[in-house]
């Protein structure tokens, strides 16, 4: 073999080399290349799996939204409400006269204008207001002082004549055990220890006041029904019902003042309502026809017209 035919071999197996060579690292860069590319798709291919088994979140709607936030505000309200201020609200405190009645006072009612048997309601009806705050407080149901003037006569011999109207111990006793209430008379105690502690086993009851007994908190007063509610042991008071007075009714005064104004010249000085029965209570008369003012919070409670 010459070397013409020689050198021909040389070249064309270094052409090969070098094409060969060129062709591996072109491969290469393409790789590399393709490399990003390839794992891309595959992220891409992973994230619409995982949507695809994931659950569907559905928006919550507005109004849904609205309903909830309503509802954790009634929810907090009852959450936050005092219950004193609840208990107080329940309680009804009648009153009796014309003072009251111009100043549109809660629980103030044209009755203080009425002429009855026993003369002017104003004069002669704390009795029956107490009556009916008790009822009205205590019962399913309510009345006016009208209403339970009526009712006693019904149902007792209360018998008013005029320039005498007021009603005594033995026809508040039958009127209220007529209407589901036990109640007990008891005269004024030795001690003021002795009477606290007959009160605190009661649901309220009513107290013959007089000035002559003691006139700390009542001034010429011969002879008045009054209603003590809610004692409180911290302070010792109580939320007086006092229909004669607009500047004591709805007011906390010490208990120790009815104890102490108790009247003496009478065969009770107190009545306690110790419990009620709605299957005992043989009126179950709802409803309030008098023009009265009310204070914001009253709610009716529901007529019973036919038991009346």
């Amino acid at each position: 073999m010459n070397y013409r035919t020689r050198r021909i071999i040389l070249i064309v197996l270094v052409s090969i080399l070098l094409l060969v060579t060129i062709c591996f690292m072109g491969l290469l860069l393409f790789e590399n290349e393709l490399d990003p590319v390839l794992s891309q798709l595959r992220e891409t291919e992973t994230e619409i799996q995982a949507a695809e088994t994931e659950p569907v979140q559905i928006p919550v709607q507005a109004e849904t939204e609205a309903e909830t936030q309503a509802q954790t505000e009634v929810e907090t309200e009852a959450e936050t409400e005092d219950p004193l201020i609840a208990a107080m609200e329940s309680i009804y405190t009648f009153s009796q006269g014309p003072v009251a009645w111009e100043r549109k006072t809660p629980y103030s009612g044209e009755w203080c204008e009425f002429e009855m048997e026993g003369g002017r309601f104003s004069v002669f009806g704390c009795g029956l207001c107490a009556l009916a705050n008790i009822y009205s407080s205590l019962t399913p149901y309510e009345c006016s002082p009208v209403d339970m003037y009526k009712y006693a006569m019904r149902v007792t011999d209360y018998s008013p004549s005029w320039g005498y109207g007021a009603i005594d111990w033995p026809f508040m006793g039958q009127t209220l055990r007529s209407v589901g209430f036990k109640v007990v008379f008891r005269k004024k105690d030795r001690t003021y220890e002795e009477f606290r502690a007959a009160y605190r086993n009661s649901l309220t009851g009513i107290i013959l006041i007089s000035s002559k007994s003691d006139d700390t908190y009542w001034q010429d007063t011969p002879g008045h029904y009054v209603d003590p509610w809610l004692y409180d042991e911290e302070t010792d008071m109580i939320f007086l019902g006092d229909s004669g007075n607009p500047d004591h009714n709805r007011h906390w005064v010490p208990l120790r003042y009815l104890y102490d104004a108790m009247a003496h010249d009478s065969s009770w000085q107190y009545m306690l309502v110790r419990s009620y029965d709605d299957a005992k209570n043989t009126w179950k008369y709802s409803g309030i026809t008098e023009k009265c003012t009310f204070p914001p919070y009253y709610r009716p409670k529901p007529k019973q017209e036919a038991l009346r």
